[in-house]
């Protein structure tokens, strides 16, 4: 939804309000108010228009702070909610300090993210579109019983099929098969730009030597990164991730509950599929996952080894080091036959990377985090 209109106040250090002003939401007007206030700390809520808001007025040299207004109690829990309010009590609460604020990524990053999200939204769009089609030939007991059931020969088997239904349910069948044909088409376009851009990033190519990432899934987690740099530990990256248990504390007594869920959903999205990989293909997290498994259960053990995924990733990116070499470092009799596999595995994921960028040849699915028949598919 476009706002045609932002509100603005200019407070002082003691909290008197200098002025408070309703005004056009374009760059014309806004930047006009703020030269008087060029030196001034800028605060801004996290709304469509306001991000908008905040990369203009980047590139004019202002001092700005992203905000989430929902993180900030005086706004999310005020029964009164208009523009001026929300204005007046941003202005105040990043007067008295303590306002946590949103990293602004760098233009490469937003790139970044936005192909991978949009890529992310069409495989979610692929899956839904191929239910229906399971759910429509179901209703008429037809099962298709090819490995893939839109490949060539599950497209097949539908089509042998296509006389058994009604001629409504033929119209809806060929306008769904239309329509998977049609993502996948955008999906192939998607990846191959981000291909591109990811051979040209060190740490993307940092993170495919860890085995279940490929370009799309390196590319997705850093993009939802930022920089690693803006996060002081590994402490307060998994904290980040909201991959770390809530805790409930009582005298002496503390109690963790289920994970917090902060930070960007897709992060924690990728971060617990590679889990899923890493368990089967690699000794270092197939160990660890087999000594809390017994304790925790496969799903609450598949979290715990994400979040060591992400301190792991963490460690890679801030020492710049690849993963098979932090792997055989902490090993005390490698397996040299092992790691000369993890290379071989990053190495052919780097030139498939390459090969889509190159032609945009994706013969399956090349973003699928599901990895089958050992680690050389990985």
């Amino acid at each position: 939804m476009y706002i045609n209109s932002v509100y603005a106040t200019a407070m002082e250090d003691n909290g008197d309000i200098i002025i408070q002003r309703n005004m056009e939401n374009n760059m014309e007007t806004v930047n006009g108010f703020l030269s008087d206030y060029r030196d001034h700390d800028i605060v801004i809520e996290s709304s469509t228009s306001g991000k908008y808001l905040c990369k203009e007025l980047l590139k004019l040299n202002y001092k700005i702070h992203l905000i989430n207004p929902a993180k900030v109690p005086e706004i999310a829990n005020n029964y009164k909610k208009t523009d001026k309010e929300d204005s007046f009590q941003l202005a105040d609460v990043f007067r008295r300090g303590g306002m946590k604020e949103i990293c602004i990524p760098s233009d490469e990053i937003e790139n970044v993210r936005s192909l991978v999200r949009y890529r992310h939204s069409l495989g979610e769009e692929l899956t839904l579109k191929k239910n229906k089609v399971h759910a429509l030939l179901t209703s008429y007991g037809i099962i298709i019983k090819a490995t893939d059931p839109f490949g060539k020969k599950g497209l097949r088997e539908i089509e042998n099929n296509y006389s058994n239904l009604s001629y409504s349910d033929k119209i809806v069948l060929r306008s769904l098969l239309n329509d998977i044909s049609l993502i996948k088409t955008r999906e192939r376009e998607i990846e191959a730009e981000i291909s591109s851009i990811s051979d040209n990033s060190n740490d993307i190519k940092l993170l495919m030597t860890i085995p279940g990432i490929n370009f799309y899934t390196a590319a997705g987690i850093l993009s939802e990164i930022g920089t690693i740099n803006r996060f002081e530990n590994k402490l307060k990256f998994a904290s980040y991730t909201g991959l770390i248990p809530k805790e409930h504390s009582s005298g002496e007594k503390v109690v963790k509950g289920h994970i917090t869920k902060h930070g960007p959903s897709l992060l924690r999205f990728f971060l617990v599929e590679t889990a899923h990989s890493l368990i089967k293909y690699t000794k270092k997290f197939k160990s660890k996952y087999l000594s809390i498994v017994r304790r925790l259960g496969k799903k609450r053990s598949i979290i715990a080894i994400a979040r060591i995924l992400a301190e792991t990733i963490y460690a890679m990116l801030k020492n710049n080091v690849k993963y098979i070499e932090r792997e055989r470092s902490e090993t005390i009799n490698p397996d040299e036959l092992y790691f000369k596999r993890l290379e071989e595995l990053s190495l052919k994921k780097i030139n498939n990377m390459r090969r889509i960028a190159k032609d945009s040849n994706v013969s399956n699915d090349s973003a699928n985090l599901i990895y089958r028949g050992g680690i050389k598919d990985c």
